[in-house]
């Protein structure tokens, strides 16, 4: 069906399956015709006695702890009460049989019996006024009145009906060998349909009355799977002129609880059937939609609704046969991309579950795209800062075709797209502000199928402080940590663990000689006098907008970092963190500084309300000249050489350390000329 869905880029998705060729006043005469005759039979039913309602069903009753609910005047169930409209009965249990009832409705126990859950009742138990009435689990035995595994065991039960009265009825259950088995079910209901007259167990009384269409007790269709009762006897024919003649034409009252677009279908069952859906149950009732075929003889219909407008879905036999009661009847919505439920980007890789089933396929136009994203899921992203961000689905392997909106809605505007950028998969590069963004990620065709979940990653614009940082010379760099600045950071070398670092302040550092350095910021204070809790990181990479700081080594707590003594909380990096042992020691220094490399420093605090300052103090082997690139003792022409040569690249030459070989590194090795 999806190839009907497609849609030019954020149109409103037309609607498939309209009536066609058929005149309203045409339709319209039929209808009077159909609804001519259910009134005529509302008429004898309004001068017509009471009757008994009967209906053989086959209601499976799950063995869990919501088991199965059911609205006996609509034959209506689910497994919630708050999706079965007025239930009145709720037979459950994983360990049991046990009857829960709604208020004023209670099950009929074994005559005789004033205690305990309903009994098993002999055919011809009156069930009315006199019984006594109960709930909880059934007694399963010989005695009378037990219930027998591996048979058929009949109930009683009264229940409050639409009318605010009470009514008697009597039901048929099947249970297996076992009284919580999977098959246990029922199979017939029935009950009195005047107020407070009592009904004998079996009676099935004389037909199930005049079938009218607009009958508050029909079932009702939920969003969701539909187990519906479906008359077959005593009930008219509906003629839809090119939709074909609907043979028996049930009607079930749907009201839809958003504005929205649905499937309604039968395609899962078994028998031919039509379907359509009406905006009312009148003879100046309008067609909205009627069937097509789909699987062996199902029905499907697509339906717009506003939300709270009542609709009426017909369903009926193609061929006149009768229809298997309860007949299955599913009400699909379509995907909704602004729906909040919808997972949400984060600033890393987040793995996405995919709707493949009702997604609709979007044409992208606009920044050189003009494809189709098919099954187009729609995912909620809000950027953290401006700046460039790259979004991709590389590491998922799949066909993707991606595409970034600034909404979900009527009027978005494509600001990125891609279909191969990664392989078969997709990548985009695109300048972002703080606001929300919609990433739409589909097949490459109809017949793609992602699978589902789909890696999704997001790679934010470096840090700025981290960008902007201080170079840090060999030796002391007094700080004052004065910013607002928080920072997640790798806190254990297995990187298992993260500490959150605040007001940090960063720094790069080119190492003038390779080897074995040490890092401390013992000494700080917080306040003027007090010692300060400091916390210290190094790596290699300056991370992006909300990510961690994947640190080479991180002290929070170092014992020995200045005076010897124990409970110092200042922090000290080298081989072995100056002694720091236990949650707060971090992970060492395991590795030596390269000359030439840009490190990144990040020097924090525990507290993010305490002002800190102090010294980093950088400490290691003797320095050379950073400015001798080639090594040779001398700073000089060739040295200027290989500076020129990886002019604004992150070097060899980067002498300032702002990741970038420009200007200012130019000066630095000529003010170093000769030396």
């Amino acid at each position: 069906m999806h190839a009907d869905r497609s849609f030019p880029f954020l149109e409103e998705p037309r609607i498939s399956h309209q009536l066609r060729h058929e005149t309203r006043a045409t339709f319209a005469t039929r209808l009077t015709r159909h609804f001519t005759v259910a009134a005529a039979s509302t008429v004898i039913a309004s001068t017509a006695s009471a009757y008994v309602q009967y209906s053989a069903v086959n209601w499976t009753v799950p063995a869990n702890i919501d088991g199965l609910y059911i609205n006996v005047e609509t034959l209506a169930t689910g497994s919630a009460g708050s999706a079965v409209a007025g239930w009145d009965i709720n037979p459950y249990s994983a360990t049991s049989l046990t009857w829960f009832n709604a208020t004023g409705t209670g099950m009929m126990r074994y005559p005789g019996v004033t205690t305990g859950s309903a009994g098993n009742l002999a055919l011809g138990t009156l069930v009315g006024s006199a019984g006594s009435y109960g709930s909880g689990a059934v007694v399963v035995g010989s005695a009378a009145g037990n219930w027998q595994l591996n048979s058929v065991n009949r109930f009683g039960f009264r229940f409050v009906g639409s009318d605010g009265q009470t009514h008697y009825g009597w039901g048929s259950f099947e249970i297996p060998a076992t009284i919580n088995g999977a098959t246990r079910r029922i199979t017939e209901i029935a009950w009195e349909t005047a107020p407070g007259v009592a009904i004998t167990v079996g009676d099935v009384g004389g037909g199930s009355g005049p079938y009218d269409p607009c009958a508050v007790t029909n079932p009702v269709a939920n969003v969701g799977s539909n187990s519906l009762f479906v008359r077959n006897t005593d009930i008219a024919d509906l003629d839809l002129g090119a939709c074909g003649l609907l043979y028996k034409a049930n009607y079930y009252k749907f009201v839809s609880p958003t504005t929205r677009t649905y499937d309604i279908s039968t395609c899962e069952g078994a028998g031919s059937t039509i379907l359509a859906v009406l905006d009312d149950c009148s003879s100046t009732a309008n067609v909205v939609s009627c069937g097509e075929s789909c699987g062996a003889a199902g029905s499907t219909v697509t339906l717009s609704a506003t939300a709270g407008v009542t609709y009426y879905i017909v369903l009926g036999s193609s061929d006149g046969a009768d229809l298997a009661t309860p007949y299955g009847v599913q009400v699909t919505p379509w995907y909704d991309p602004c729906a909040t439920s919808n997972p949400t980007l984060g600033n890393a890789t987040t793995t996405v579950a995919l709707n493949t089933t009702t997604a609709q396929d979007l044409v992208v136009g606009g920044k050189g795209c003009g494809f189709t994203i098919y099954d187009a899921n729609y995912f909620r992203y809000t950027a953290p800062t401006a700046g460039t961000y790259t979004i991709d689905t590389c590491s998922s392997a799949q066909d993707t075709r991606i595409a970034l909106l600034d909404g979900c809605g009527a009027g978005a505007n494509v600001l990125a797209c891609n279909d191969n950028s990664c392989g078969a998969s997709s990548s985009i590069t695109v300048e972002l502000t703080t606001a929300t963004y919609y990433l739409v990620v589909g097949g490459a065709s109809p017949k793609s199928q992602l699978t589902s979940p789909l890696d999704v990653t997001v790679v934010p614009p470096p840090i700025e402080a981290c960008v902007n940082a201080a170079p840090a010379i060999f030796g002391d760099n007094p700080f004052t940590n004065n910013g607002p600045v928080a920072q997640t950071v790798k806190s254990n070398a297995a990187g298992t663990t993260t500490a959150t670092m605040q007001r940090v302040v960063w720094y790069t550092f080119v190492p003038g000689a390779t080897g074995a350095y040490s890092l401390r910021t013992c000494g700080a204070v917080s306040s003027g006098t007090a010692a300060a809790d400091t916390m210290l990181a190094i790596g290699t990479v300056c991370p992006t907008v909300g990510s961690r700081f994947e640190a080479i080594a991180f002290n929070d707590d170092a014992p020995n970092c200045s005076s010897g003594g124990t409970g110092n909380l200042a922090s000290f990096i080298d081989a072995t963190n100056n002694g720091a042992t236990g949650s707060y020691a971090g992970f060492p220094l395991t590795q030596d500084l390269i000359a030439g490399q840009t490190y990144y420093i990040a020097v924090g605090s525990f507290s993010a309300t305490t002002n800190l300052s102090g010294t980093l103090v950088i400490d290691g082997p003797p320095q050379g000249n950073p400015a001798d690139l080639d090594g040779d003792g001398t700073v000089g022409a060739a040295d200027l050489s290989l500076l020129l040569a990886a002019w604004g690249t992150a070097g060899p030459g980067d002498l300032d350390g702002d990741g970038d070989v420009g200007a200012a590194d130019l000066s630095i090795l000529l003010a170093a000329w000769g030396t």
